[in-house]
């Protein structure tokens, strides 16, 4: 039968001589304390709201560390000193006030810093090409068959930790004297759990990684042969290390680019297995679908998050164009990944009753209300960079604009507030442009307030492109907690076209590296005739001949509204 392990570190909390609770030790950090969003809260007076924090450190070891609690963190009974962090190893007792914790090692862990880091490792092995490996096996065909089962465990749509233990049980059946076998994957926060664990003998001892071991295999690229740990000097001081290994085979788990992504290991208790060269090379050979499995599951995981982000920032899109008598929309979207830092709104403006005070308060819509008369606010707002980190951002900054825009604020008091909640959430380096643009049906007078983006462009009917600038607009969102904003009205004629537009339009480059421009832009726009779509079209066109050679470096929007021209009309007949 084959045994699993559990492979993390846990915290066992006693009180009153009873375990009350095992808390698994996941992350990088465990808070402790009275608040009740920390990690373990404590119900108890004389706990500090934070109390002190359970580490993980880039080695697999962990720390504790007090918070300055007013009634202080014990280690194996000696009280910490605030921030000053002390090791934890198995069966370490921390006590706060009256709780303990004793703290468990995980199945898998990383030699203490103490360990010696000469190697003086066996046998190593640097050519992992499976091609070479069956090649240099005495038993090839063996090998290949070994290799073509392992394949085909890691194969099939269940869980990655399921594929690796299917694949650790036909390793087994290769190395039928071995004592155990795990997986173990290198992870971006610098951990390396236990992804699969197996013993086809019944329990043992969890397998304890050396500094060594992890160091020769994971940045060295290298598969390990050590024959007797007993007659290794790197492990005379590590008694932990040499009652669980006797002799072990470690190869690396290699991803796409061909750095170590993670490692296998194949060990026993005892001489019996007595490890040799060839079965070095069988285990390296393994270790390649192996490799490929965990990073392919990666890359699926991955192209999951990214669509999951896409199919969430296009449920943000308005869904419809607003339906203003006289009025024509087009928009154009295109972002440089499969998310981006650009977004446009339109967003209808509730009408306040009269007399009310708080513009603050929503209002439910009177049905009575010719729809006619209806304000629409179109918005476009552009986060710098793009990818992921500014789809999140422009997540977030978006619907707080469109809420506070539905609700009636003046354009200007939205981009006064959205700045000051962007400012206070502390993120550095990552501003915001934004451009408001409200229309007024009953007037056809443009209300323009700008945070830092390209000012819009209106095609008057007669071919004059102007600029509508904003005397006194504000600096780009997240600049300047306070920053005040100021707007700008413009009258609508028939036949006026207003283009908004991110300066992924303006900075599109070509081959020579040439942007595109503004001054182009505005040449393009006047010399267009047309309406809204005519104008929009004739952009993406012009743009997109432009970047003819060159991939998309940012997001590209454009949105274009105006009046529609009069009908012409008719001629007599002579």
């Amino acid at each position: 039968m084959v045994f699993s392990e559990s492979v993390g570190a846990t915290l066992e909390m006693i009180r009153h001589g009873r375990t009350e609770r095992v808390i698994e030790l996941r992350g990088t950090d465990l808070h402790i304390g009275r608040h009740p969003r920390v990690g373990v809260t404590l119900d108890h007076p004389k706990v500090s709201l934070y109390h002190a924090r359970i580490e993980r450190r880039f080695d697999g070891s962990y720390r504790v560390v007090d918070l300055m609690s007013k009634n202080a963190t014990l280690v194996d009974g000696v009280k910490l000193k605030p921030f000053e962090p002390a090791c934890v190893r198995e069966g370490t007792c921390i006590r706060i006030v009256d709780y303990e914790f004793v703290f468990h090692e995980p199945t898998a862990r990383v030699g203490g810093p103490g360990e010696p880091s000469r190697s003086t490792v066996l046998g190593s092995l640097d050519d992992l090409s499976s091609e070479q490996l069956v090649q240099r096996s005495a038993q090839p065909a063996e090998t290949l068959r070994a290799v073509l089962d392992v394949v085909r465990a890691l194969g099939g749509a269940s869980d990655l930790d399921e594929r690796l233990a299917r694949a650790l049980d036909g390793l087994m059946l290769v190395f039928p004297l071995a004592d155990r076998g795990f997986v173990a994957t290198a992870e971006p926060d610098g951990s390396l759990p236990l992804r699969a664990f197996r013993c086809p003998k019944g329990p043992a001892n969890p397998p304890v990684l050396s500094r060594t071991i992890v160091h020769e295999v994971l940045r060295g690229g290298k598969a390990l042969l050590i024959k007797d740990v007993l007659f290794d000097e790197r492990f005379k001081d590590q008694e932990s290390v040499a009652a669980s290994i006797r002799t072990a085979l470690c190869a690396p788990l290699r991803g796409r680019d061909g750095q170590p992504i993670g490692m296998i290991q194949i060990d026993s208790v005892t001489l019996r297995s007595g490890f040799r060269d060839e079965d070095l090379d069988l285990l390296a050979a393994l270790a390649v679908p192996i490799g490929a499995a965990i990073e392919n599951d990666r890359l699926v995981m991955e192209q999951a998050s990214w669509a999951a982000a896409r199919e969430i920032q296009l449920a943000l899109l308005p869904r419809s164009r607003p339906t203003i008598p006289g009025y024509t929309f087009w928009e154009c979207y295109r972002s440089a990944q499969e998310v981006g830092g650009d977004l446009y709104d339109y967003i209808a403006v509730e009408d306040f009753e009269p007399g009310d005070s708080d513009p603050g308060r929503v209002h439910v819509p009177d049905p009575d209300r010719d729809p006619d008369s209806v304000r629409w606010c179109v918005t476009l707002g552009d986060v710098a960079g793009h990818g992921m980190p500014a789809a999140i951002l422009m997540a977030r900054i978006c619907p707080e604009a469109r809420l506070l825009v539905r609700a009636g604020y003046a354009p200007t008091d939205v981009l006064a507030q959205v700045n000051r909640h962007y400012y206070e959430s502390g993120l550095q380096n990552r501003f915001v442009t934004m451009v408001l643009a409200e229309i007024d049906p009953r007037t056809n007078r443009l209300t323009v307030a700008n945070s830092g983006h390209p000012s819009p462009l209106v095609r008057r009917a007669a071919g004059r492109v102007e600029e509508l600038e904003c005397p006194g607009a504000g600096p780009p969102l997240g600049v300047v907690r306070d920053a005040s904003y100021e707007s700008a009205g413009f009258d609508l004629a028939p036949g006026d076209v207003v283009v908004l537009f991110s300066d992924g339009v303006s900075d599109a480059v070509n081959l020579r590296n040439q942007p595109f421009g503004v001054a182009r832009l505005k040449a393009l726009v006047g010399q267009t005739t047309g309406g809204a779509a005519e104008v929009g079209e004739a952009i993406l066109a012009i743009v997109r001949d432009h970047m003819i050679g060159r991939s998309q470096l940012d997001d590209l929007t454009i949105v274009c509204f105006g009046r529609d021209a009069p009908e012409p009309e008719p001629t007599s007949a002579p």
